[in-house]
């Protein structure tokens, strides 16, 4: 089998696995004996393990993507322009890296074939500016040359106007016979106008023909300027051919966004192969370069964090992420990490102390590999390694163009110390003996190790999102579970005040009418009516109450059951708010700490119908009284009532009432009294029974709304054991991937590099 297929194994592995989990949970929730809550929990929360799902596995393919297996590969990895690709560049010299090598050849070819000079250019540059010097004095002396004729030509112009104005004053004053005389003679002043005029026309021409004399020096000394200047544009026209072949082209300016691509490069050294990945600065446009970075350390399987400060990496502010955190995050599934404090060096006496680390930067050091420690682990951070890597790049630089500011630096080392030296000085020789003997030792085993981790790590954030989403619906869980049970006793309460206020209500109206009743039929009495007149009244006011009791206890139970109505329906909805806001907080909190990197579209239903609800009631309320009232709620025919009371008189008192009016009424009164409390005896009775039916059939529909609110709570337990059960899968499969132990690196081998 080849090394492809096995490595390939590990991937499918997990993937299969996840997805077995996830379907394991999935068939186990639709096999719920019919348990609708539970099956709703599960197919509510489908969405998420399927999204949990498909990020694991996603990030596995990444992996298996970017994954090496066969060459040791090595991310040099830092802030902007801390030095990594000087690192990586003096490495390509040092050793022998093949794409080097054969451009150095093509620049030394194109070099010859272009002739270049080094002393050509600098030659030509001298004599520029030896031109530009007698240029300037040239044209300086010109110009002050030409002021002084313009000034001559000046002052006879000033002169000649003095003359002329000489001349109009003696001609205005003049009288009449010097007029007449001055028609044949001219003046004096007149004479010599014409021959001073004619004396500054002849020093114009002559000065014409100075100044184009005086003129031609400096365009001698610019044509001559032209050429040489052009000879340089050949010249750098050479160099600009050779530019892109010359060393130290991978070396950043100082930009944020001058590496916005990772750049890998092989070696062999020592018989091994291995790679060097140069990662853009973590410092510049993270939105650039964000997948760069994240490749090329899911790539390697060791990492340098190169900085140039022997201080521990900034933390964020208000809310920005630091140094430290973006390590945290970028390099924490790492299993081997190791900083490179790149001292800076500009002037050759940084390198001519004993060590190349100061008593200060060791401290500043040993707080650096705190941090790292406290952030990474002790098993991932090694230590650091001390290197001043642009004097080693100027020592092992053989290709340079010759206008290169490099040029000048590496003369100024150059002339300080030998090559071999100030390599031994900048801590590159010992960098370079910790590659080859220490980092890519049991490379093959290191390469494992490191796929293995991120594999593993893969999973494990899967199985701590999994863990936070199953700590929400457990939070959730208990919160709904008393939220649930209080809104229940809330509603036990009003049903159980409400059936005592019905009652009430009903026997208030019932000993309303019976009072009624009594006072309309003891005024008949009073009347002095016979007892057969008395017998018929008696029983129109029993078939009137009959008819108005039903219409009566019914407007009473109407209003009681409308505040009932009201008060279960504030009691839902408010059970309805609790609920939203539980689950808004609880599982879908937007405060949570946990920061998925995958969208959450969970939905989750309340379980409550208010609408619905409140039909219910009204309808099973409404059955209840329309059952009442059929059964005849006064619940007797009027002759069974007189029947059973009896209101035929003996013979012996019908005599006495007739001859005595006052016992007669109190006979009738007797009478009226028995059968008023027999009549509302029995409608109170079955008053009390109809209402108990009612109580019952509204606490029926109350215990399903009551089952229905508790619907949430059993989504939310149920989805939490289903979230368990997928980690449990992941945990088991992440327990059997255990790289080996990594061995910790010699100490000689870290305080030779220091050194």
């Amino acid at each position: 089998m080849s090394n492809t297929n096995k490595t390939d194994q590990f991937y499918d592995q997990v993937t299969t696995l996840v997805d077995q989990s996830l379907a394991a949970v999935l068939k186990k929730g639709s096999t719920t004996n019919g348990n609708q809550d539970i099956e709703s929990a599960i197919a509510s929360s489908r969405t998420l393990l399927e999204q949990m799902r498909d990020r694991t596995n996603k990030d596995i393919r990444e992996l298996r993507e970017l994954s090496e297996w066969d060459t040791f590969t090595i991310a040099f990895y830092g802030e902007t322009n801390a030095g990594k690709s000087t690192l990586i560049e003096t490495l390509r010299i040092l050793l022998g890296d093949s794409d080097k090598l054969a451009t150095q050849q093509k620049f030394r070819d194109l070099a010859k074939d272009l002739r270049v000079d080094p002393e050509s250019l600098a030659s030509l540059e001298l004599s520029i500016q030896k031109l530009q010097a007698q240029l300037a004095d040239s044209e300086q002396l010109a110009n002050q040359r030409a002021r002084q004729l313009t000034s001559e030509e000046q002052q006879q112009a000033v002169g000649l106007d003095v003359l002329r104005a000489t001349i109009q004053h003696k001609l205005k004053h003049q009288n009449f016979w010097q007029k007449l005389l001055h028609m044949f003679k001219k003046l004096d002043e007149e004479k010599a106008l014409q021959e001073r005029e004619l004396a500054l026309v002849q020093l114009k021409a002559g000065n014409q023909a100075r100044l184009e004399a005086i003129a031609a020096e400096p365009r001698k000394i610019q044509a001559e300027l032209a050429a040489k200047t052009g000879e340089k544009a050949k010249v750098e026209s050479a160099f600009a051919r050779l530019a892109p072949l010359q060393d130290g082209c991978i070396i950043g300016n100082g930009r944020s966004d001058f590496t916005l691509q990772s750049h890998s490069y092989r070696f062999v050294a020592g018989g091994q192969q291995f790679q060097l990945i140069d990662v853009p600065g973590i410092e510049g446009d993270e939105k650039q370069v964000m997948s760069a970075i994240d490749s090329s350390v899911k790539k390697a399987h060791a990492v340098f964090y190169v900085t140039r400060n022997a201080t521990p990496p900034g933390s964020g502010s208000e809310g920005q992420e630091g140094t430290i955190d973006k390590i945290k995050r970028q390099l924490g599934k790492q299993t081997e990490v190791w900083a490179i404090f790149n001292k800076s060096a500009t002037n050759p006496q940084v390198l001519q102390g004993q060590t190349l680390v100061t008593q200060n930067d060791a401290v500043g050091l040993s707080d650096m590999g705190k941090s790292l420690t406290a952030s990474l682990g002790t098993e991932t951070y090694r230590g650091h390694v001390c290197v001043s890597g642009m004097p080693a790049f100027l020592a092992a630089a053989t290709c340079l163009v010759p206008n290169n500011p490099h040029v000048r630096s590496r003369e100024k080392f150059l002339a300080s110390m030998g090559r071999d030296e100030i390599l031994q000085r900048s801590g590159m020789h010992a960098f370079l003996q910790f590659l080859r003997s220490e980092l890519c030792q049991n490379f093959q085993t290191k390469i494992r190790d490191a796929n293995i981790k991120k594999i593993r790590s893969c999973l494990q954030d899967g199985i701590s999102h999994l863990h936070q989403a199953r700590d929400n619906f457990a939070n959730a869980a208990q919160k709904l579970d008393v939220q649930q049970k209080s809104a229940s006793s809330q509603i036990d309460g009003l049903l159980s005040g409400t059936s005592q206020k019905l009652k009430s209500e009903c026997h208030d109206e019932l000993s309303g009418k019976k009072s009624a009743m009594r006072r309309a039929i003891y005024d008949y009495i009073e009347s002095n009516q016979s007892n057969d007149d008395f017998k018929e009244y008696l029983t129109g006011e029993i078939d009137a109450l009959k008819t108005s009791v039903g219409r009566d206890l019914e407007a009473r139970f109407s209003k009681v059951f409308k505040s009932f109505t009201n008060e279960a329906e504030a009691i839902i909805q408010k059970n309805q708010k609790n609920v939203s806001e539980i689950l808004h907080y609880t599982i879908d909190d937007p405060f949570s700490s946990l920061k998925l990197s995958f969208h959450t579209d969970f939905k989750m239903s309340n379980g409550i119908n208010v609408v619905g609800l409140i039909s219910t009631l009204g309808g099973a309320a409404a059955l209840v009284w329309a059952s009442f009232l059929a059964s005849n709620p006064v619940g007797w025919t009027t002759a069974a009532v007189i029947g059973a009371v009896g209101l035929v008189f003996s013979l012996y008192k019908a005599v006495r009432s007739f001859f005595s009016s006052d016992y007669k009424k109190e006979q009738q009164r007797k009478s009226a009294d028995e059968n008023i409390e027999k009549v509302f005896e029995k409608l109170t009775e079955m008053l009390d029974g109809n209402l108990e039916s009612a109580s019952a059939k509204i606490n029926e529909a109350l215990i399903s709304t009551k089952t229905q609110m508790r619907i949430p709570y059993e989504q939310s337990l149920n989805t939490k054991v289903a979230l368990e059960e997928i980690a449990v899968k992941m945990a088991a499969l992440r327990d059997k991937l255990v790289p080996k132990p990594a061995s910790a690196a010699p100490a000689s081998a870290t305080e030779a590099a220091t050194a």
